[in-house]
């Protein structure tokens, strides 16, 4: 048990929420409805059978949210604060919303005057979203909550574009159907890089029952451009959860045809012709090119997505065995959450001025 757990079920955290114990009164206590179990009034949980507890005034304006950090597999729900005008944040408030997302103060003034759509923190559960957008009202802080299922679906990639003259042609790859996007559909482009690096560790044990050390360490690492391209339609890719309303070009890997005799020989030059050729078809739709910018802010509550797994035994030599094992470190998931707020963003602008 943790020991904000041990103290939430022994006396449970002040008010102010600095972190002392402090006792709670019998009739301040929360009975769970699942197990009975009477409950600090600062859990929006069941201590003992994690069901969600009844809310009251009282309850509510105790409750503090727990914040656990998510594992990049684990479906979250991030709460975003939407653009604001410098200034609009008092001291009084911007310390009190730090103090309950447990945020430095100054990187929370940044994070809500950045410019953009900008996530909070990302929690467990919808309930505890919700009531940490209520809390943040109440401080003069605006902002919504968008599930991972939403923001985390990365697009289909697109290997190949044809340009027609009332629509673009995006294909997956040889085998996949192409598809067609009329040039009125095309509402954002998003511009960014993404940073890779893949580590892997050899080791080999020391004698019988030795201690392991590391025979031999490689690293790759890789930084190309990404280009996000939404469109203004849920097509049936879309309800099938395959990506849809839009595509992904990564620079490397893209067959740059479509460019005709402006095609160079590099691959960088070419990506950037490719994002002219674009905007110059969709002169309407929006171009974002913070995320470069923004991205140390993002990393607070989106950090790039690390993954560890074994890749088995090897044999070295007769007689001499080792275990090898890759990490792998991108920020490609980051940047797909970034995009597809943007996204929603922009189709809710568009359907307010409409």
């Amino acid at each position: 048990m943790s020991r904000e757990d041990e103290e939430e079920r022994f006396g449970g955290f002040d008010a102010e929420g600095s972190g002392g114990a402090r006792p709670f009164a019998p009739e301040q206590m929360v009975a769970c409805e699942e197990c009975l179990r009477a409950n600090a009034p600062t859990r929006p949980t069941c201590l003992y059978c994690g069901a969600a507890l009844p809310r009251t005034k009282q309850s509510a304006a105790l409750w503090r949210p727990k914040l656990k950090k998510l594992e990049e597999w684990e479906q979250g729900f991030n709460v975003v604060t939407l653009p604001r005008a410098a200034g609009a944040l008092t001291s009084d408030e911007a310390e009190e919303a730090a103090k309950l997302l447990r945020l430095d103060v100054g990187g929370l003034k940044e994070t809500v005057l950045a410019g953009r759509a900008m996530p909070l923190t990302r929690v467990a559960s919808a309930d505890e979203a919700w009531l940490i957008v209520e809390r943040l009202r109440g401080l003069g802080l605006m902002t919504e909550v968008f599930p991972d299922e939403v923001l985390a679906r990365r697009p289909p990639r697109a290997r190949a574009f044809e340009f027609e003259k009332e629509a673009l042609v995006c294909r997956g790859g040889p085998e996949a159907e192409p598809r067609r996007v009329p040039w009125g559909e095309v509402v954002l482009l998003v511009r960014g890089r993404v940073v890779s690096r893949r580590v892997e560790v050899s080791e080999r044990k020391r004698g019988l029952g030795g201690r392991s050390e590391t025979v031999e360490t490689r690293e790759l690492a890789s930084d190309e451009s990404v280009l996000d391209l939404y469109t203004s339609s849920v097509d049936e890719h879309e309800a099938q959860g395959a990506g849809g309303a839009g595509f992904r070009v990564m620079s490397g890997g893209f067959d740059y045809s479509c460019l005709g005799a402006g095609k160079k020989l590099v691959a960088a030059e070419n990506f950037d012709a490719l994002v002219l050729m674009l905007r110059e078809r969709a002169p309407w739709a929006v171009l974002d090119e913070e995320y470069a910018r923004l991205r140390p802010l993002l990393s607070d509550v989106w950090p790039s997505a690390e993954h560890t797994e074994s890749l088995g035994l090897r044999r070295a030599r007769a007689g001499r065995l080792s275990t090898e094992a890759v990490t792998t470190v991108s920020n490609e998931t980051q940047f797909t959450r970034y995009a597809r707020l943007r996204h929603l963003l922009v189709l809710r602008a568009r359907a307010e001025n409409s």
